[in-house]
Order: structure tokens, then sequence, then C-alpha cells
């Protein structure tokens, strides 16, 4: 009996963290895009480039 209680009030506690998990992201959903800076490679042409040496 005392088992079944233990493994009741765990899932309760698990779903309370999955609810509150999840309304936390539907409403952090309405947050304005941060700009975050990004270094992209430059790109090659697409025939290769012609080294001399």
């Amino acid at each position: 009996m005392t088992q079944i209680i233990l493994n009741s009030v765990i899932a309760i506690l698990i779903a309370t963290a999955f609810v509150t998990t999840t309304a936390a992201a539907l409403r952090g959903e309405n947050r304005a895009m941060q700009k975050v800076p990004v270094r992209a490679k430059a790109r090659r042409h697409p025939m290769g480039e012609k080294t001399t040496k």
C-alpha cells in the first residue's frame, strides 16, 4: 500500500513539473528574437580557386 502511494506521489510530481515547464515555454514564446553575432566562412568559387606557385 505504501509503495502505491509513493508511486502516485512521484507521478504527480513529474506531471506537475511537465505542466510547469510547458506553461513557462508557452509564455516565453512571445519574447523578441535576440541577434547573435555569427561568423560565416567565405564561399569559394564553384570551379575552385586557381593558385599559382
